[in-house]
């Protein structure tokens, strides 16, 4: 591949922390090393992995794409090791954009996601639309809007209308100077988290094409917790709690809030029937945490919900989580 000149592009980090990345992590860095942007560097933090992970990173060195690379002497948490891997961006790095270890980037996203941050100084994330294990993952934008304000992304997300990919978002730096933690581990999934606290201050640009690839895996956190313990359910109760209020008023909070509560209760009951009491104590002290004791009158709207459900007379919560 011939020398690119960077010229005036702003340097780009991508971050990759990686614990046991061996099957996929060759991949994931070569596409990093296939982006048509010019002025990039890959940011590996190795968490002390016992495969051959280090000799994956080590094989890169000396790549058209520099690679910044560490290693944790001992294991860390899932998101204590996000965190510390983006300590190790350059400070005169302009844009972050994370790409987990088993994941994939077309060769002209970071160029894509580029030009449109670029185009507006208070656009704060771009996201793209991608596909899960080759399956297109539906996000619902209108494919004429390209800029949004963050509290409108908020507020349609919540409302279940539009998504977001959080771990295949670019970043502006400067939002690591205001939002810490980057990655709240409170969530399970703090990446989704952390683009709902990031977008109160700014704008969310939206890349039409499938530029990113998301692997679900036996291995991946996705598999191996979110969908073994559902806590995506508990994850998205608390964030509502905690940024619905910043972008609702108190009655659409109110009305919107409920009906989760409401769709997330009943879940959980099926959950305790199903799997007993171990398994959905997660989601009633979620649940009592947010939102109060569970009472006898929380029970009866539940009925009450799920019959006007079922004759037609509300809508079922058919969005994510569902």
């Amino acid at each position: 591949m011939a020398e690119m000149v960077t010229g005036d592009l702003p340097l780009v980090a991508v971050v990759t922390p990686v614990y046991n990345g061996g099957e996929h992590l060759r991949e994931t860095m070569q596409s990093v090393q296939n982006q048509t942007y010019a002025n990039l560097v890959h940011v590996v933090l190795n968490n002390a992995s016992k495969d051959d992970t280090a000799k994956i990173i080590a094989d890169f060195r000396n790549k058209r794409v520099p690679v910044i690379a560490a290693e944790n002497p001992t294991v860390l948490k899932q998101y204590d090791n996000w965190n510390a891997a983006h300590t190790f961006v350059p400070d005169d790095a302009k844009y972050i954009r994370l790409l987990c270890a088993d994941d994939l980037m077309e060769p002209e996203c970071t160029t894509r996601m580029v030009e449109l941050a670029e185009s507006d100084p208070e656009i704060l994330l771009v996201g793209t639309n991608v596909s899960k294990n080759n399956v297109p993952f539906p996000l619902n934008w209108d494919p004429s809007v390209s800029v949004m304000d963050g509290p409108e992304v908020i507020r349609r997300f919540f409302r279940n209308e539009i998504g977001f990919f959080a771990v295949h978002t670019l970043m502006r730096k400067s939002v690591m100077e205001w939002r810490e933690p980057l990655y709240d581990d409170a969530y399970v999934g703090a990446d989704f988290e952390a683009v709902l606290g990031i977008l109160k201050r700014g704008k969310f640009g939206m890349v039409h094409d499938e530029l990113g690839f998301v692997r679900i895996h036996e291995a991946s956190m996705t598999s191996q917790v979110m969908l073994k313990k559902n806590t995506h359910f508990a994850d998205f109760l608390s964030a509502l709690h905690r940024h619905g209020p910043d972008v609702f008023s108190p009655a659409e909070f109110d009305q919107i809030s409920q009906r989760y509560e409401l769709h997330y209760l009943r879940k959980s009951l099926r959950w305790k029937l199903k799997h007993g009491s171990d398994a959905a104590r997660l989601h009633f002290d979620r649940l009592k945490a947010e939102r109060g004791e569970i009472t006898i009158r929380d029970y009866v709207a539940c009925f009450k919900d799920w019959a006007l459900i079922k004759t037609g007379y509300r809508k079922y919560w058919d969005g994510f989580p569902s």
